[in-house]
């Protein structure tokens, strides 16, 4: 019974193994070989640009966060004396604003 937890635990340590290095070597590996920005074509096996952006797609603007919608307004000025941090905006409020002791303060 010894022999046979023994390879037991072999075995099941070799496949967590083979687990481990497959989820931490996969990414790392590139089989098409193209740069990060370019899109690849399994069938054609081929590396091409991006698709040019449309007409109609306009960029946000350089202060709106990643996340807000395209009619951010511009932030305040520079945050106010009393503020501890630099304003946010708030999806939620649709608003510029800080957080003081996790209550949200305006600031328009």
């Amino acid at each position: 019974m010894r022999w046979f937890g023994a390879r037991l635990a072999a075995v099941v340590a070799v496949a967590f193994g083979f687990i481990a290095l497959t989820t931490i070597a996969s990414p790392g590996v590139s089989w098409a070989s193209c740069d990060p920005n370019m899109s690849f074509n399994p069938a054609t096996r081929a590396c091409t640009p991006p698709p040019p952006l449309a007409d109609w797609y306009t960029a946000p603007p350089a202060y709106s966060p990643s996340f807000a919608a395209q009619n951010v307004p511009p932030p305040p000025p520079p945050k106010p004396w009393w503020a501890n941090n630099d304003p946010q905006w708030q999806v939620g409020f649709h608003q510029w604003g800080i957080y003081l002791n996790g209550v949200w303060v305006p600031l328009t």
